[in-house]
């Protein structure tokens, strides 16, 4: 087992939401923290002191460098998280350059442990219960985000291989205080207490708190083998199962939507939107064809086999994560309308 604890940590996409809660948790385990980040002195007002910072981002290989150095584990949670066919090169250079950039430096520094955050999003099983082991042989076709989180992931498979201890965890859909982009989760919630959720989707998830995903990555730090993966998930639920939980948590006036929109419907209105995402670089992400393709998913999963191999499994009651987040949304916390492009942190955190 290999303790964080006992030397220098560095976390990428530390500043993020999942990274956020991974730093608190380690600081108040005790670790070394070192982050790197475009700008210390704003990480250091997200974070407070006692921050070890080394300014830069995982496409600038001489910062990513002088991070790993001394450094005994890595959590590598910075990413891009987007939809649409514009954000292509972008993605392509976050989640696969990127990656492939933070593989090099800790291999050249010998790190001794790499735990890559990537996405259970990607997996893909026949089964009604996708499982750890399903990890596509094939590229996925038509989302541009999958695919740059496919070839990060498989760099990071082949980097193991070849006797690198990188470690995969694939968290499902996170919620909690403090996602302030908001993610595509939280942002279905906080559309919910706007009564700007008029209809549903016949969409499976998979919800777990992302206090859960903090704990999962440490685990996984510890107990977690190279090669392996790990799914930080917790409650497979219907999209309208989880809107109802969102509605009773937060009290009158917030209704669930009652009709499901046949697919159909939601995939013509994504290639609208993607055709009108060509000329009008602003128009809202969530009308693409990729916020399409994901309406029609199941994203459901088994679990225990991560939970017996890590000797972790969630603690936090999903109804008590909902109320945190519903109570943070409405105290008016979540940035909306974040510039991908306006050179924040932003755009490297999951």
């Amino acid at each position: 087992m290999l303790n964080s604890e006992d030397g220098m940590v560095l976390v990428t996409g530390g500043t993020g939401f999942i990274g956020a809660w991974l730093v608190r948790l380690l600081i108040k385990r005790g670790a070394r923290v070192r982050l790197i980040c475009r700008s210390a002195a704003k990480a250091a007002g997200v974070l407070g002191p006692g921050l070890d910072f080394v300014e830069g981002d995982v496409l600038n290989a001489a910062a990513l460098k002088r991070a790993c150095e001394g450094v005994r584990v890595v959590y590598h949670l910075a990413g891009l998280y987007a939809f649409g066919a514009r954000y292509r090169r972008e993605l392509w250079a976050v989640n696969v350059v990127g990656t492939g950039n933070v593989l090099d430096a800790c291999r050249a520094a010998g790190v001794e442990k790499v735990v890559h955050c990537s996405t259970a999003g990607i997996l893909a099983s026949s089964r009604d219960l996708a499982s750890r082991v399903d990890f596509p042989a094939r590229i996925p076709w038509g989302c541009h985000y999958k695919a740059s989180k496919w070839q990060g992931e498989r760099a990071a498979l082949e980097a193991a291989r070849r006797g690198l201890p990188v470690t995969i965890a694939s968290p499902t859909a996170p919620i909690g205080p403090g996602d302030e982009r908001p993610t595509p989760t939280g942002r279905m919630i906080q559309d919910l207490l706007r009564a700007r959720f008029p209809v549903g989707s016949r969409t499976g998830l998979n919800i777990i708190a992302v206090e859960d995903v903090a704990e999962g990555l440490l685990a996984i730090g510890h107990r977690g083998l190279p090669g392996e993966r790990y799914i930080l998930g917790d409650k497979n639920l219907w999209l309208g199962e989880f809107l109802e939980m969102v509605a009773s948590t937060a009290g009158p006036g917030v209704r669930a939507p009652r009709i499901a929109l046949p697919w159909g419907f939601i995939a013509l209105a994504g290639i609208f939107g993607e055709v009108l995402g060509g000329v009008a670089s602003r128009i809202d992400d969530r009308l693409c064809w990729e916020t399409a393709y994901f309406a029609r998913q199941r994203q459901f999963f088994e679990l225990e086999s991560t939970y017996e191999a890590l000797g972790w499994r969630p603690a936090k009651c999903l109804n008590a994560s909902i109320r945190e987040t519903v109570a943070w949304l409405r105290q008016g916390k979540a940035l909306v309308g974040i510039d991908r492009h306006s050179g924040s942190d932003a755009l490297l955190h999951r």
